[in-house]
């Protein structure tokens, strides 16, 4: 089982949301914990994957030596990527 680490700038992005889609992809985020590798995909050029929630992504690092999956940004799916260029 995997330990679930969220960064205070996704917290930050989930407390914007209204409370539904909050549950709903902290729900998500959690259910990962025993296969996270079975619901991601790997993101291209580096060494971070995606999780799909409905209109949202959630861009994790996944420590496999640390059974560890930091939450590192959640956004919108239309812009989510950019943020992650800079």
């Amino acid at each position: 089982m995997f330990f679930i680490d969220i960064t205070q700038k996704s917290l930050k992005f989930l407390d914007k949301l209204n409370h539904k889609d909050k549950d709903i992809i902290l729900n998500k985020i959690y259910s990962i914990r025993n296969d996270p590798f079975r619901f991601v995909k790997k993101l291209e050029g580096t060494r971070l994957w995606r999780l799909r929630v409905r209109d949202y992504r959630a861009v994790l690092d996944i420590l496999i030596s640390g059974n560890k999956i930091i939450v590192l940004r959640i956004g919108h799916r239309r812009n989510i990527y950019d943020k992650l260029k800079n």
